[in-house]
């Protein structure tokens, strides 16, 4: 019986070590901008795209109506330009084309877990 139970406390302490390792590797997610080379642990104040895991295409969530779009949901629009083979950025708001991306749309979701520090 003594040993049963010396058994048992030590499958215990066994499990419980290993989920206190396993809560240590916490993956977590922050934000860092290829333009402007800025990182940082609160999300943007503009959209940030995430990735369809099947595709691996970017989407974002418009924050107006909590809706999935493929579409920049911000003042930018990111077009093609045949005739020069590269994008080009277009400013609904005030009417600005840019071959330079802008700022707003170059933050990056970057996950990473705490073993990575």
């Amino acid at each position: 019986d003594h040993i049963m139970r010396s058994a048992t406390l030590l499958t215990l302490l066994v499990a419980l070590v290993a989920g206190v390792a396993m809560c240590h590797a916490v993956e977590h997610e922050y934000y860092w901008n290829e333009v402007s080379n800025a990182t940082q642990w609160e999300e943007p104040a503009v959209p940030v795209p995430h990735e369809d895991t099947e595709s691996g295409k970017k989407y974002y969530v418009d924050p107006k109506t909590g809706e999935s779009t493929w579409e920049y949901p911000g003042k930018w629009d990111v077009h093609e330009s045949e005739e020069h083979g590269q994008s080009y950025y277009y400013n609904k708001e005030t009417k600005e084309s840019t071959w330079e991306k802008p700022a707003d749309l170059a933050w990056i979701r970057v996950r990473h877990d705490d073993s990575e520090l």
